[in-house]
């Protein structure tokens, strides 16, 4: 049977549309869209009804690759539960949870993605809020000969921040300042790494170790009364990525 133009027409867009299809399948189905994220956090952590709080957009690009990487940062709620996970997407693919592991809590959650601490909870009542997140100097010093692994602890310093509520359920703190870099010595973002360091003994050079810092979140009222603190904690490592 000879086909119109219009007929023809059809058919390619079926056949791009199984196309399509066929090879969305064959990359397992990766979530490309937030409502996608949530719905493989859901199937995989056993949660349902998750809505989204916050969502952060970056993107990279390689020496190596000339298309860049994108990376969607995805805050969300179900009752009192509180997850941030991530997937990064280059070309076709999607990698869930690329950059980090997703992290989850109950009653709160404190988070940091390039450059702003995010605090998550039931925030109706708070008008206000600061944070401070404490860091203190911490060396591991493993010896190969007995498996021991030697930790000393050194100076403290605390970094006091104040909030911008983004809705009832988040406040945001930017702690990276225009110019900040691993190269300055005194900003959080440097000392996060700086500070935290693993040794060999007999063998060169040094690796960062993971850590959790305390983060202290002071809620307020509309008259600048405390309403409640908040003891959180957030890896080392969020805060000295740069995204």
């Amino acid at each position: 049977m000879k086909l119109n133009r219009g007929q023809k027409t059809a058919r390619n867009l079926i056949l791009c549309a199984l196309l399509g299809t066929l090879l969305y399948a064959l990359l397992g189905f990766p979530p490309y869209t937030v409502r996608g994220m949530l719905d493989r956090v859901e199937r995989q952590y056993f949660l349902s009804d998750l809505e989204p709080l916050v969502v952060e957009r970056k993107s990279r690009r390689y020496s190596s690759d000339f298309f860049p990487w994108h990376t969607t940062y995805l805050l969300a709620r179900t009752g009192d539960t509180y997850v941030c996970t991530s997937s990064s997407r280059h070309l076709w693919g999607v990698w869930p949870e690329r950059y980090r592991y997703l992290k989850m809590g109950r009653g709160s959650l404190c988070t940091a993605i390039d450059g702003t601490l995010y605090v998550a909870g039931s925030f109706e009542e708070a008008a206000s809020a600061t944070a401070e997140v404490t860091l203190e100097r911490t060396t591991q010093v493993h010896d190969p000969e007995t498996e021991e692994c030697e930790t000393t602890f050194g100076e403290q310093r605390t970094y006091a921040y104040q909030g911008e509520k983004v809705n009832d359920k988040v406040f945001s703190f930017r702690y990276r300042e225009e110019g900040d870099s691993w190269h300055d010595y005194t900003s959080l973002t440097s000392l996060a790494s700086q500070w935290y360091r693993f040794y060999s003994k007999g063998e060169d050079g040094y690796s960062s170790i993971h850590m959790d810092l305390p983060v202290r979140v002071t809620l307020y009222d509309e008259s600048g009364e405390a309403l409640e603190t908040l003891e959180l904690s957030a890896d080392n490592y969020e805060f000295s990525e740069e995204w």
